[in-house]
């Protein structure tokens, strides 16, 4: 059973990369929608899809935070047992977000995607604000990482508390929208890279094979 569980968290590290490039990656697709918007006049086009790209490009992100939990885990125990308990909701709330919009797309489901946010963001909030937050605490807190990666972790937090904060009060133009999906594309394809080449780890730290990705 140990073995198994070495393992498993050996293969989400190995996967840190590749994950959140995916996510990156699906986030332009969202910002391309958003760019095409703009382009033509329109508010709407396509929105409920882009939602659904939105909440695959956290899932995915989610999924490489997940990867880190070994190494936090093993000098910062319950930030990164507390950090993981949020990034699990927040990944799993995602994930139903995506499936719902893409039904909404599909119209598979009735209705609109404002008839189910409610339901949505009791998950998101802890999951980005919480999860993204205490992974980012602790990875500041570990001689293994950069201070970068610790501080693009809170960067996404911070992106997610400007884009709800400034739609609470009512100002969400897809201008707006389009410059906040801009530096969560950004960060998670920057996050990719340093792990796909080793750059997130500090000099402190020894490179093992397993933290380079192919």
């Amino acid at each position: 059973m140990v073995s198994e569980n070495t393992q498993r968290k050996r293969s989400l590290k190995a996967w840190r990369a590749t994950a959140f490039t995916i996510a990156g990656i699906i986030f332009a697709a969202d910002a391309t929608i958003l760019l095409l918007n703009i382009v033509a006049g329109t508010q709407g086009q396509y929105m409920t899809l882009g939602q659904a790209f939105i909440g695959t490009a956290w899932t995915a992100g989610f999924i490489g935070l997940l990867g880190f939990y070994p190494d936090l885990a093993a000098r910062n125990r319950w930030l990164a047992r507390a950090g993981g308990l949020f990034v699990v909701i927040g990944l799993f709330t995602n994930l139903i977000m995506a499936a719902v919009s893409l039904g909404l797309f599909a119209g598979v489901l009735s209705g609109t995607l404002g008839d189910y946010t409610p339901y949505f963001l009791p998950g998101m909030f802890p999951g980005i604000v919480l999860g993204c937050g205490l992974y980012g605490i602790a990875t500041l807190r570990t001689p293994t990482y950069t201070r970068s990666v610790g501080l693009l972790f809170l960067l996404l937090v911070l992106t997610f508390l400007f884009n709800l904060g400034t739609g609470i009060a009512g100002f969400n133009p897809v201008s707006k929208i389009l410059g906040v999906v801009a530096v969560l594309t950004l960060t998670n394809l920057v996050l990719g890279y340093k792990l796909r080449t080793g750059s997130a780890l500090s000099t402190q730290a020894e490179l093992a094979p397993h933290d380079l990705t192919p």
